[in-house]
């Protein structure tokens, strides 16, 4: 957790140096630029509001208003009780990384896993065809919550032919780094991607309220021979993933 008042000097330093703009506007530029220079991590909160328009001598009525911008950026999230909570952000490419796991710990984070489920299925006909399988071919399905700094951001579900993983409940944290360590590497990807309202048994595993707007992620992974190693689906909450896509 960083120190309040170094945060509140830097939100005062960034104040005075932003544009001409209503107060509140300028306000929340200076805070979201402190927050992207590090001077609050993801999960720390801000300073009450009280405290906050005592130190920049502002009006709880700016600072309010400041939030909620912020509020709709999805940078922050209000929690009525709580406090004003950093949100978490993944800006993750989708062409470039080497899977989740290792894009957030080069960022500073850490990643576990709440396995669902590791096992070997029969495909069912949907399966199948993005696998390139008769139906009723074993294959691997792997179901887990993926959590950033302890918080859950997605719902990955993972179906893979048995010649590319035979033992699915070896997987541990990275699927990826378990293929590497056997000479499998992903050559080529293909993604679909929709925004979908969030079920209601999908919401409780991610602790948000139902309705919520969710990213569906759909890839499918190729070696350098065109072998199909995997079929995912994974739903990503919205207030956390950024994507980039390159063409």
């Amino acid at each position: 957790m960083h120190e309040p008042h170094g945060f509140l000097h830097q939100v005062k330093v960034a104040f005075k140096h932003s544009a001409l703009a209503p107060r509140y506007i300028q306000l929340a530029t200076g805070i979201e630029e402190v927050i992207s220079s590090g001077g609050l991590s993801a999960g720390d909160f801000l300073p009450p509001e009280r405290v906050m328009a005592e130190a920049l001598q502002l009006s709880r009525v700016t600072i309010s208003k400041a939030l909620a911008v912020l509020e709709e950026k999805q940078l922050i999230s209000r929690l009525q009780g709580i406090g004003t909570r950093i949100n978490p952000q993944i800006h993750y490419s989708l062409i470039n990384e080497a899977g989740f796991t290792a894009h957030v710990i080069r960022h500073g984070g850490s990643v576990s896993n709440q396995w669902l489920l590791r096992c070997l299925i029969p495909a069912c006909a949907r399966v199948a065809k993005f696998l390139g399988l008769a139906v009723d071919t074993q294959v691997a399905k792997l179901r887990r919550l993926r959590l950033m700094n302890g918080e859950p951001v997605s719902l990955e579900t993972t179906y893979i032919p048995t010649d590319f993983l035979p033992e699915p409940e070896k997987v541990d944290e990275s699927l990826y780094a378990l293929w590497q360590s056997k000479g499998i590497n992903p050559d080529k990807k293909q993604f679909n991607l929709k925004a979908l309202a969030c079920s209601a048994d999908v919401a409780e595993l991610l602790n948000i309220a139902p309705g919520t707007p969710l990213l569906r992620i759909q890839q499918i992974s190729r070696d350098a021979q065109g072998n199909i190693l995997e079929f995912s689906e994974t739903l990503c909450r919205s207030d956390i993933y950024e994507l980039e896509v390159w063409g």
